[in-house]
């Protein structure tokens, strides 16, 4: 992660977000092929993955390994929109499944070269 004498996070140029824009997109298109090793070799290897199902799971390899327990699933994702600037991306999409369609939004911030360093899923549930 780049960082001034502070330490502090500079995000990367916009040519390194529409990398990464190209890599969010094509993350989804590994999990919904059930490409492990494709979908792994987007992130940083010590990547972050948070979202209310997963909980918090460290490290490229640990989450492909959770992504790997789910490949046997059905769903799919519908991307309504990828966004990227400044070392950010954001996607607006839905998981779609033979019993369900739920909206998401993703967060993901890149490393200096593109790669994935975290995610953050978001769902839209009614409240109860």
């Amino acid at each position: 992660m780049a960082g001034d004498a502070t330490g502090a996070y500079e995000p990367p140029g916009d040519l390194v977000a529409r990398v990464g824009v190209e890599h969010v997109r094509l993350s989804y298109e590994y999990l919904d092929r059930h490409d492990i090793d494709g979908y792994g070799s987007l992130f940083d290897a010590d990547a972050v993955l948070r979202s209310p199902v997963a909980g918090v799971v460290r490290g490229r390899a640990e989450i492909e390994s959770y992504q790997a327990k789910r490949a046997t699933d059905a769903s799919r994702h519908v991307l309504d929109g990828v966004f990227g600037s400044a070392g950010l991306v954001f996607v607006v999409g839905r998981l779609t499944g033979p019993d369900r369609q739920v909206e998401f939004l993703d967060l993901f911030t890149l490393t200096e070269h593109g790669m994935l360093l975290s995610q953050k899923s978001y769902f839209f549930a009614a409240p109860s």
